[in-house]
This record gives C-alpha cells, sequence and structure tokens, in this order.
C-alpha cells in the first residue's frame, strides 16, 4: 500500500511539474507569420533631397512591419519609363536599398521616381518618391564599346540599300547621354550597313566564352527587322582580320518592333562560325582574347522586300552577367 502511494505521489508530482514549466519556442512566434498587417514605422527613404548615383550613393528604404512579410518594391521613372524591383521577406526594409540599376532601360538624370511598396496577400500599399541628381556610370560594369557620344569610338560602313545609317541628337529619346544611332534599309538584302568597333589587339579581358555578353538597346517600329552581331579573330596577331584566314562568328536577333525601347543581350557562346563570303573554318572554337573587330549590322529576319531599321544605344560587353 505504501508502495501504491508512493507511485502515485511521484506521478502527481510530475504531472504538476509539466504543468508549470514555461513554455519556450525556438524561432520567431507563430502570431509574426499570421494575423493582421500594420505599419509600425511609416514607409520612406534616406535621399528625401535627391540621390547622386553617379558619385555612387544609394538609396536606402525604411519601414517596420508588425508582421514578417512577403513584400515587392517598385521603382517607376516619370520621364524615362524606366523600372526597377525588390523583392524581400522579413518585418522591416533593413535590407532593401538601390543603387540606380533598372531591369529594361536607364533611368534619366533629373527625374522624379514613383515608388510603391506592396505586400503579398494583403491589400497594403505604400507610396513614396525620389529625384534622381546623377545616373548611375554603366560604363564600369564592362567594356563600354560606345554610346554614340564619342564620334572616336566607331566607324559606319553604309551600303547601297542604305536609306539612312548615322547618329542623331535627342536627349529626350537616346537611352544614354544625347545621341543614337539611327538606321533604315530598303530593299531584300540581309545586310544594309553596319557600325563597326576595331582594335590592333583584343580589348576584352575574359577568357572564358560562356562569361562574356554583348549588351544594347534597340527600338523599332518597322516589322521583320532585325540586328547582326558578327565577331572576327585575329588567329595570327597580325592586328588585322584575314578573311581567308582567320575566323568570324556571329548571330541574328530579330527586334520586337514595339516603338519602346527594348534591352537586348547575347552571351558570345551562342556565335556560331559565319563561312559567308570568303570566311573560313579553321578550329571552330572563338578565343574571345582574339577578337579584333565587333559589327552591329542593319538586317533584317528574312529576305522579303520592305523597309527595315531601328534605333540603337549604348553597346556594352559585360563580364559573368547581362547588363
Amino acid at each position: 500500500m505504501i508502495k501504491k502511494f508512493t507511485h502515485i505521489a511521484f506521478l502527481s508530482s510530475l504531472i504538476f511539474s509539466i504543468a508549470c514549466e514555461k513554455n519556450e519556442f525556438i524561432g520567431p512566434p507563430i502570431e509574426s507569420f499570421y494575423g493582421n498587417l500594420e505599419i509600425l514605422e511609416s514607409f520612406s527613404n534616406d535621399k528625401p533631397v535627391g540621390v547622386d548615383f553617379s558619385n555612387g550613393d544609394t538609396v536606402n528604404f525604411n519601414c517596420e512591419f508588425s508582421i514578417s512579410s512577403d513584400y515587392q518594391i517598385n521603382i517607376v521613372g516619370r520621364t524615362s519609363g524606366a523600372t526597377f524591383s525588390i523583392l524581400g521577406s522579413n518585418i522591416d526594409l533593413s535590407n532593401s536599398y538601390w543603387l540606380g540599376n533598372s531591369q529594361n532601360i536607364f533611368f534619366k538624370q533629373y527625374e522624379w521616381c514613383d515608388i510603391t511598396l506592396s505586400f503579398d496577400s494583403y491589400d497594403t500599399t505604400l507610396k513614396d518618391s525620389v529625384l534622381i541628381l546623377g545616373v548611375r556610370d554603366f560604363s564600369n560594369d564592362g567594356l563600354l564599346l560606345t554610346s554614340f557620344e564619342n564620334t572616336n569610338e566607331y566607324t559606319i560602313v553604309t551600303s547601297s540599300n542604305n536609306d539612312e545609317f548615322g547618329v542623331n541628337s535627342n536627349p529626350n529619346f537616346a537611352i544614354h547621354g544625347t545621341n543614337y544611332l539611327n538606321t533604315l534599309g530598303i530593299g531584300n538584302s540581309s545586310w544594309f550597313g553596319a557600325v563597326r568597333f576595331s582594335w590592333n589587339s583584343s580589348p576584352i579581358t575574359h577568357s572564358d566564352i560562356n562569361s562574356i555578353y554583348f549588351n544594347g538597346f534597340f527600338y523599332s517600329d518597322l516589322l521583320g527587322s532585325a540586328f547582326v552581331i558578327k565577331v572576327f579573330e585575329d588567329q595570327n596577331a597580325n592586328g588585322v582580320y584575314d578573311a581567308g584566314i582567320d575566323e568570324a562568328y556571329a548571330s541574328k536577333i530579330n527586334l520586337n518592333a514595339n516603338s519602346q525601347w527594348n534591352k537586348y543581350h547575347i552571351s558570345l557562346a551562342d556565335l556560331i562560325i559565319d563561312q559567308s563570303g570568303n570566311n573560313v573554318l579553321i578550329d571552330g572554337e572563338l578565343n574571345p582574347q582574339n577578337i579584333i573587330r565587333i559589327d552591329i549590322t542593319n538586317s533584317q529576319s528574312g529576305t522579303v522586300n520592305g523597309q527595315f531599321g531601328y534605333s540603337a544605344d549604348f553597346f556594352i560587353i559585360t563580364y559573368n552577367e547581362p547588363l
């Protein structure tokens, strides 16, 4: 009987101790994931008088929420129409910032940008704005071929089928700066002239072809328009491209004729050997450090008779990822 009583007393004390033990949770409390979203600190940025991205400035965002939430910050330029989005998940915006980069075209100097903060599963939307005093210098992101501001960076090769192939000036239209390339070809040709970049030796510093990209901005309202990127090697190291001795590689990109600027990029690894004309196959391996010439031509997607062309701006070679 005494033994039985002892067992009962032990079990009672054990149950009592468990019931009185303080609950401890690993990780954030469940109410931080479920519940009503409340804004504890208003949405703002740390550049109330404007940001100068040309000096390396950064826009940092501030806002605090009552629960951990998936959020999105959208930035839209009022003048350029350029956009940039930031995705995150947190109880605040401590890890969200903007370096002046964009997802399509470039933002403009002295333009206001509208900023919205929205949340998944909630209809709350917060708004802010920021003035761009100086734009980011994207030429530092790789090898700038040209933004058509300096005529020493390129030459223009025209065709008998050209109606226009030259540089125009309009700061309200150009992607970067004031100048841009404007082309128009008429007929059934597939070559309506080219803008050419030439060097005595390759300026490309990376050797891995899979990590090198050509980037450019193109605007077209003519259906069937296209551009061709063609690169030329100097395999015998004599400083020039010798047809029949050195190799050339090319790729044609069809343009979206939506009457607005579009950003295009192509990996040099996607170029194929060009054996047209006197071009020959040597080893079929494009060596970036042998490239001494790049042509960007006005072309068409087919071989029909018509008008084909585009405006273009800001050609740059980037490494590791597209612009």
